[in-house]
């Protein structure tokens, strides 16, 4: 298909057994992050206001040496 990049990202839906219509999605904005900086002792830390749920940071650090 012409025009299309790396990345692209497609609607597909099948008219029949025969046609396809491909509809080329706009990208989301991404919504900018509220985030805080905070001096706690010598360490300058962000704040999202969020809590972090352990098993997911355990799970990312994994494979981390």
């Amino acid at each position: 298909m012409p025009g299309v990049e790396p990345g692209d990202r497609f609607d597909v839906q099948r008219l029949n057994s025969e046609r396809l219509l491909i509809v080329r999605l706009q990208p989301a904005e991404p919504r900018p992050r509220k985030v805080r900086f905070e001096k706690r002792g010598r360490l300058t830390v962000g704040v999202a206001g969020r809590q972090v749920d352990p098993s997911v940071l355990k799970e990312a650090l994994a494979d981390y040496p």
